[in-house]
C-alpha cells in the first residue's frame, strides 16, 4: 500500500523522509510553527511550519505576486515556512506604510547576510547600509550620505567628473562605428569610474585588468531571489557556499570583497589619498577618533561594496535598457534627437542647466525606468516591533514587500501602462510631468541612498549620447528578463552606432 512512509523507497534512499522530519522538528522547537494570526492581511492559505508551500512548492512566482493585489487587496500576505510576508500595494499605503520606524528594519537575505558573513570572517551579519538596521543602520547612512553630499553627491558641481568619463566612453564608441556592439558591460567601467572618484579619488582606464576581470565574471542582482524557499530554512545561509548551485555567486562575493579590501590596502598606503578630500578618507578618520565602536574598517568594506554593486548596477541596467528601447523605438530617437538639437545645438554638449529646457528628453529617461522595472518588490523590509499596518494586526518579524511593480505599471497610474511610451511623463501641453507612482528607486525611509546621483548620471549619460550618435538594433539575444520575482535583468543584444554629423 503506498503512503507517505513510502517516499524514502526506491532510488531516492531513505534520506528524504529523514530530512524531512528533521526540519519539520527544528522549526517546531525554533518556535517558526507558523500559521496565520489574527487579524493578519488575507492571502494565500499558511499552514503550520510549511506556510504557502501548497500554493507555491518553488517559492512566489512573478505571477503569484501580481496576483495577490488583485485577489486580496492591498494588503496581501502568503508564508515561506515560518516566514511571514506581507505586499504592500498602492502608492499612498507603500507610503505610508514605509515611512514608519516600525517598518524600517531588513531581515536576513542571503545577498546581505552571506556577504557580511565573508566580510568579517563570521563575526557580524548586519554591516553596511543594506543590510543593516536599527541605530547600525541609522548611523552609517547618515553619515555616508551627509559627507558624500559634501564631496558633490548629486550635485551639479560634480559635473567635470562625470563629463570627463562620459568623453572616454564616447571616444571609445567612435572608433567602434558600424560594428555591432555587445551593449551588455558597456557603462560599467564608466559608471563606477564616477562612483570610485568620489569614494576612493581614483579612477580606472580601460584596460585595469583587475576590474576587467571583475566585471567579466559579474553576478547580476537578479541572480539572488530572497523568496527562495531554500533561503528560509534556519542556519542555512551557514552553509550556502556549499551548495553547488550558489557557487557562483558566492565566488563573485569573495572576489569582490578581496578586490575592494586590496584597494583599501593601497588606499592606506598612499599618504595624498588618504590626507585628499574623499570618502573612504574621511570614514578612516572617524575611525582614528574611535569615539565609537560601529565605525570601522568592517563597515568601512561594507559600504564600499554596496555603492559599487548597488550605485553600478542601477544605472548600468538603465543606460543598457535605454540604447535597446530606443533603438527599438526609431521615432522617439528622432524627437529625443531634434529636441537636443532644438534646445542645446550642436556646438556644445549639454548640461545639468539644459535638464528643464529637456521635456521629451526628461519623460524619455523616465519611461526607461519605468520599463525595465529594475527592483519590482524593493528589498525586505521587517517589521520590528508589533504594530497595526493598514487596519491589520501585524507581528514583530513580519516581512513586508512594497510591491513597486504594480506602481509602474499598472492603469490606474499610467496612460499606456504596458508599452514604452515616453507619453506616460507629458502633459497635454508636452511638458515634463511627474508622477507620484513613478518609484523606481523604492519608497519610504530606505529609499535608495544614491537616487540623487543616479538621476544625474542617467541624465548626462542619456543626453551626450544621442546627441552624438544614433543606435539601431542588430541583434536581440534576450529581452528584459523577469526570471527573479524580485529584478529585472537588463536586456542582452547587439547594437551599431552611427556618429551624427555635429
Amino acid at each position: 500500500m503506498s503512503s507517505v512512509f513510502t517516499w524514502g523507497t526506491g532510488l531516492v534512499g531513505t534520506w528524504l523522509p529523514t530530512f524531512l522530519l528533521v526540519l519539520f522538528i527544528t522549526l517546531l522547537v525554533l518556535g517558526m510553527f507558523g500559521g496565520r494570526p489574527k487579524n493578519f492581511p488575507p492571502g494565500l492559505m499558511i499552514l503550520p511550519v510549511v506556510g504557502s508551500f501548497l500554493s507555491m512548492p518553488f517559492g512566489p512566482s512573478l505571477e503569484v505576486l501580481r496576483g495577490l493585489r488583485k485577489k486580496y487587496g492591498d494588503m496581501a500576505s502568503f508564508a515561506i515556512f515560518g516566514t511571514r510576508i506581507v505586499v504592500v500595494s498602492s502608492v499612498n499605503l507603500m507610503k505610508e506604510v514605509f515611512g514608519l520606524r516600525a517598518s524600517t528594519d531588513r531581515p536576513e537575505v542571503f545577498f546581505s547576510t552571506h556577504r557580511n558573513r565573508i566580510m568579517t570572517d563570521g563575526r557580524s551579519t548586519a554591516i553596511g547600509v543594506i543590510g543593516s538596521s536599527g541605530q547600525v543602520w541609522q548611523e552609517q547612512r547618515r553619515f555616508m550620505l551627509h559627507h558624500l553630499r559634501d564631496l558633490g553627491f548629486g550635485k551639479s558641481s560634480y559635473e567635470p567628473v562625470m563629463v570627463e568619463e562620459i568623453a572616454e566612453l564616447m571616444d571609445l564608441l567612435k572608433k567602434e562605428e558600424g560594428r555591432p556592439l555587445e551593449v551588455k558591460l558597456l557603462f560599467n567601467r564608466s559608471v563606477v569610474n564616477i562612483i570610485w572618484a568620489m569614494v576612493m579619488g581614483t579612477r580606472y582606464h580601460y584596460g585595469h585588468d583587475k576590474l576587467n576581470k571583475l566585471m567579466a565574471n559579474f553576478v547580476h542582482t537578479a541572480e539572488f531571489n530572497a523568496l527562495t524557499p531554500l533561503y528560509h530554512i534556519p542556519h542555512v545561509f551557514k552553509i550556502m557556499h556549499y551548495l553547488p548551485r550558489h557557487s557562483k555567486g558566492h565566488r563573485f562575493m569573495r572576489r569582490l570583497i578581496n578586490f575592494i579590501k586590496e584597494e583599501i590596502k593601497e588606499f592606506m598606503d598612499n599618504e595624498e589619498l588618504k590626507n585628499s578630500d574623499n570618502f573612504a578618507a574621511v570614514y578612516l578618520r572617524e575611525i582614528e577618533k574611535k569615539e565609537n565602536p560601529n565605525f570601522n574598517m568592517d563597515q568601512l568594506s561594507a559600504l564600499i561594496f554596496d555603492l559599487f554593486v548597488a550605485g553600478m548596477e542601477t544605472t548600468s541596467s538603465a543606460l543598457t535598457t535605454a540604447v535597446y528601447l530606443i533603438s527599438k523605438h526609431p521615432h522617439v530617437q528622432r524627437r529625443l534627437q531634434e529636441e537636443l538639437d532644438e534646445m542645446v545645438g550642436k556646438d556644445r554638449l549639454p548640461s545639468f542647466s539644459d535638464m528643464d529646457r529637456l521635456p521629451y528628453v526628461q519623460a524619455t529617461i523616465h519611461e526607461v525606468q519605468r520599463v525595465l522595472n529594475f527592483v519590482k518588490f524593493s528589498l525586505p523590509h521587517v517589521a520590528n516591533q508589533d504594530c497595526k499596518l493598514g487596519g491589520y494586526d501585524i507581528p514583530k518579524g513580519t516581512w513586508l514587500l512594497a510591491n513597486l511593480d504594480d506602481a509602474l505599471r499598472s492603469s490606474e497610474y499610467w496612460k499606456n501602462s504596458l508599452e514604452f511610451d515616453p507619453q506616460n511623463f507629458l502633459d497635454e501641453n508636452g511638458k515634463y510631468k511627474k508622477n507620484d507612482a513613478f518609484m523606481p528607486f523604492g519608497v519610504g525611509k530606505r529609499v535608495c541612498a544614491g537616487e540623487s546621483l543616479a538621476r544625474l548620471e542617467l541624465f548626462l549619460f542619456f543626453t551626450h549620447l544621442f546627441q552624438r550618435f544614433t543606435f539601431s538594433l542588430v541583434e536581440e539575444h534576450k529581452p528584459i528578463a523577469e526570471d527573479n520575482p524580485m529584478f529585472a535583468s537588463p536586456p542582452e543584444y547587439t547594437a551599431t552606432i552611427k556618429c551624427r554629423s555635429i
